[in-house]
């Protein structure tokens, strides 16, 4: 057990947060540097530390899994005690060979801006060494929750309070895009107004005004400005503008994008929200996690004695009772993990919620989930062709000034085979961007020539049919963790007076 305790301890205490730091320092120098002009010396101690940090990965893997093999534990407890950290070892060393194939990629090529695929790799080892970091905060923060009730109060008032900053950043975008938008289509010199409006805020926000007029005095595009300012403005608001002024109608765009984030901040007020139910979600785990680790600690212990001493032969149902809950008194540091998993999801969705989720470097999201940037591409496509623009003006900005490194791809992946001769949305089709049958709705519209309605209506569609499969996986989900934790609570139950009503029968 001690030897578990110690690699436990090496491992998320210590190693796994100087991977984290390193392959974030890695990952910051050649975005900041770039991979031209690096020492070679350089190259070779830090390939040598990476394949250090890569060797010491997997000897703590196999050290972990001969710990729990030779502990005699059941197949269910080996693999319930053993599994969390495996998976974060085989991260980790995931993390440290991406890390080794970045080094072998300095210096090659003639070509200072770093190429994408570089770029992509660069986004995950930072992200990657931000989950090592950050993961010992959050198992310290699970354990001072889980304990002391007091904190638990405290998590969930800072849930809470970034829900109001959530939306009142959600606001603020609101408020100076509509201002931006009047200021461009009355002709108001839009730096002048953009300082005067930064005399009413105070602190940060003040001096990223303040930063964003002073782009734009120094002859800076709208777009460029709102580029270079991040934390302003939305990221599809951007692209947008940047369409407007290539179709000399940013006025069009601005008012376009101040609408939509006008009906996003009604729908961020909405009581329904994933944030809230995740919360209540999160809420009623980390109740039963309490209860049931009490139940383990003070209870079981003191029963399992009772009845032993009274001679008499336990259910099965308890013996299995007591065997999980010797399980986890003696490995309880290996559970920290499971029981901070409520935690880390909570953090992570209230983290990207504040920010916004599309205004976040998130490498490779699209890979997973293709059609995510649908809604947007159709109305920056409508945006164009309103205007009587080539549509390929609105992929060709969605393939240069998107945040996402995927969604660039999938846009420069539809443009070069639009360019070849094919079908526009066809190409739109083969890029996973729109289905088969919106494919042929679009077509049909482009015929009839009311594509731009058909376009916004078909996003806003998609829209809503995500945001009601959401509520239905929510909805669905509260009663399958109900029912879930009701059979854990008959089970403890059961377990605990079966042998109660043995020793009522025996003496009655």
């Amino acid at each position: 057990m001690e030897f578990l305790g110690v690699i436990f301890s090496l491992a998320f205490f210590v190693y796994f947060p100087i991977a984290g730091i390193t392959a974030m320092m890695l990952s910051w120098r050649i975005r900041d540097f770039g991979h031209q002009g690096v020492n070679p010396l350089i190259i070779f101690c830090w390939k040598a530390y990476t394949l250090i940090m890569l060797t010491t990965s997997v000897i703590f893997l196999l050290l972990q899994v001969m710990a729990v093999v030779t502990n005699q534990l059941s197949l269910f407890g080996a693999a319930l005690a053993g599994l969390p950290t495996v998976l974060v070892y085989c991260f980790t060393i995931y993390l440290e060979w991406q890390c080794f194939q970045l080094l072998r990629a300095l210096n090659v090529g003639d070509d200072y801006i770093l190429p994408q695929t570089l770029q992509n790799r660069v986004h995950l080892i930072r992200i990657g060494g931000s989950i090592l970091l950050g993961m010992p905060l959050l198992i310290f923060v699970s354990v001072l929750v889980y304990l002391a009730p007091l904190f638990f109060l405290v998590l969930v008032f800072i849930c809470c309070l970034l829900n109001v900053l959530a939306l009142n950043k959600r606001s603020r975008e609101t408020e100076l895009l509509w201002l931006i938008t009047f200021c461009v289509e009355k002709n108001i010199p839009l730096a002048t107004e953009i300082d005067r409006y930064s005399k009413t805020m105070s602190g940060r926000y003040r001096n990223r005004l303040l930063n964003f007029s002073s782009r734009l005095h120094s002859g800076d595009s709208l777009s460029e400005a709102m580029a270079y300012s991040p934390g302003l403005l939305p990221q599809s608001a951007i692209v947008s503008v940047h369409i407007g002024e290539e179709t000399k109608s940013p006025g069009i765009a601005l008012r376009d994008a101040a609408v939509r984030a006008t009906k996003k901040l009604h729908d961020t007020s909405d009581k329904s929200n994933l944030a809230n139910l995740i919360l209540y979600l999160t809420i009623i785990l980390s109740l039963q996690f309490i209860i049931t680790g009490f139940i383990m600690y003070f209870i079981v212990p003191k029963f399992k004695q009772i009845f032993l001493d009274f001679g008499i032969e336990l259910p099965p149902i308890t013996r299995s009772l007591i065997d999980a809950s010797d399980l986890v008194y003696s490995y309880f540091y290996l559970f920290f993990p499971i029981f901070s998993l409520p935690v880390m999801i909570l953090a992570l969705l209230y983290f990207g919620n504040y920010f916004g989720w599309y205004n976040l470097r998130i490498p490779f999201i699209t890979g997973w989930f293709p059609r995510l940037n649908t809604p947007h591409c159709l109305r920056q496509i409508a945006q164009a062709v309103a205007v009587e623009s080539p549509p390929l003006i609105a992929l060709d900005s969605v393939g240069n000034y998107h945040l996402w490194t995927d969604v660039r791809q999938q846009a420069q992946s539809a443009a070069i085979r639009i360019r070849q001769g094919h079908n526009f949305w066809e190409s739109l089709q083969e890029a996973d961007v729109i289905s088969s049958a919106e494919a042929g709705l679009c077509s049909t519209a482009e015929k009839l020539g009311n594509l731009p309605y058909v376009l916004r209506t078909l996003a806003d569609t998609i829209e809503q049919r995500s945001i009601r499969r959401m509520r239905y996986f929510t909805e669905i989900c509260k009663p399958i963790l109900i029912c879930i934790l009701a059979v854990l609570v008959g089970y403890t139950v059961l377990a605990l007076f079966m042998p109660l009503i043995q020793l009522l029968l025996k003496y009655a």
